[in-house]
This record gives C-alpha cells, structure tokens and sequence, in this order.
C-alpha cells in the first residue's frame, strides 16, 4: 500500500456546494446515501488520477474493471459522512467487494465492514478525529507502514509483536482482500523478475567499467527494469521496493535507491 495524499483533491466550487445540499437531505432524512452514487461518482477520475490509475489498497490495475469509489467509512454506518470527498477511496473490485478467497474459501472484501479496535462509533465529523478503527487507511502516512511481504508475495504485519499493530495489519489484510491468490502471484512473479534482473546486472557490473558499449547498454536495460517497477506509478511498487532493498548490499542498488 502506497501513501495516497489526499490533499491533492480539490473538488469544484461547484461539486462542493451540490454535495453540501445532497447532504443537507441525507441528514433530514429526505434520500438515502446509497441514492447520491452519481456525486462521488463525478470524482473517480480525480481519485484515479491520485493513484495513477491503482487501487489505493492493494496497489493492482485492473484496466478492464469499472473499480468503484469507496466510503472509507461505509455511507450504510457513517451516512452524515457520505459526500465528504476526504471519506472517498478508489478501490478495486476485490478489495471494495465481497468475495469468496479461492484458496481458504473464507468470505474477504471490505463491503460495509468498519471495526473498531475499542470505544464507540462515531457519530459527527468532530468524533471521527478520535475513533480507534482498526482498517489500515492508505491516506494515513503512520499507517501504511504496519503492512509488510514475504518474497512470496504474502502480506503480512510489519510489527507482529506488538499487538494492535498487528491486529490492524491483519485484519486490514482480510478486509481488503491483500492475500487473494491473483494477487499473490503476480507479486511473488515481481520479486522473480526483479531477483533476475539484479543478477544479471551484477554479473556484469565490474565489466561494465571497461567502456564496452554493448555490456554497458545491457547493465543499464537491467538497471532501467528495476527502476520503471519501483516508480509510484507502478502495480505493486511499494512491495516492488521492498524487494530490491534485499538486494542494497550491492553498492549500484543503494545508489538506485537513494534517487528512486
């Protein structure tokens, strides 16, 4: 899960003073929120747009999806929340819907789930400031770090050992579907890529030196890979990074790193 800065999204003085009214019904109680759909609807290119196209969860593009725009806090629990554009998240269809994970054939997804680690839900915008959830939230710099990976391709919680850490990584993972077997697979085939390409730039790196065009054009067409699977534009690049830090002992790798 890559940070996600919400601050880049600048609804329209327009949009802004529609959603204000739409809400304004929602809490008198004249619609329900499921029936504003097209007012945060209106904002899934903006939203797209700040991931470069990826889930904001899972990091995956799914070019062939319609994805959805996600109530981080489900319009269904928090309704006087539903067209604040700060609870909207552009999420694919396994991390938004649920589904059945094919693997372990439990239910996963995040659909209307919202848990709470403790205390009460919260009832108006001031409260929501101190609620202690429990799903990891991708506009959140201190929390997008609690998720880590195996080179499998397996998430898992950064800090296993300390206990609401690594419930909110776990449960996090279950809720957004982290662990679903496509996605696993496609991540565990990254870090082989990026395994090969490590080792075969390595292996020509010192001759690399000796100004032999044709080895110094393959090094860099080497470098140039890890490189393009690293960009914040990238599917799955936070893991993508993780895989090559494996590899920073390589002074070349550190290099890249530091101008990533």
């Amino acid at each position: 899960m890559r940070r996600i800065d919400l601050r880049k999204l600048n609804p329209s003085p327009d949009w802004r003073a529609r959603a204000l009214s739409k809400q304004a019904d929602i809490d008198n109680g004249v619609i329900d929120a499921k029936t504003a759909s097209a007012m945060w609807s209106e904002l899934k290119p903006q939203l797209k747009d700040l991931s470069q196209n990826k889930c904001w969860y899972c990091e995956s593009r799914e070019d062939r999806s319609d994805n959805a725009v996600d109530h981080f806090r489900p319009k269904s629990l928090y309704p006087w929340f539903a067209l604040d554009y700060e609870n909207f998240r552009f999420a694919c269809t396994f991390c938004n819907s649920i589904r059945k994970n094919p693997k372990t054939g439990e239910s996963e997804g995040k659909g209307d789930h919202f848990p709470l680690l403790s205390g009460n839900k919260a009832e108006n915008r001031a409260q929501r400031n101190t609620e202690n959830y429990i799903l990891i939230d991708p506009c959140e710099p201190a929390d997008v770090g609690l998720l880590d990976f195996t080179e499998d391709g397996l998430p898992r919680a950064k800090f296993p050992h300390q206990r609401n850490r690594n419930r909110r990584a776990i449960d996090s993972i279950k809720y957004y579907h982290l662990d679903h077997p496509d996605l696993v697979e496609s991540r565990r085939q990254l870090a082989l890529d990026i395994r090969d390409w490590v080792e075969s730039a390595d292996a020509i790196y010192d001759p690399n030196d000796q100004g032999d065009p044709k080895i110094e054009k393959a090094f860099k067409g080497y470098v140039s890979n890890i490189a393009k699977v690293i960009a914040a534009d990238a599917p799955f690049s936070v893991f993508a990074k993780k895989m090559v830090k494996g590899y920073q002992d390589r002074y070349w790798i550190e290099v890249l790193l530091e101008c990533a």
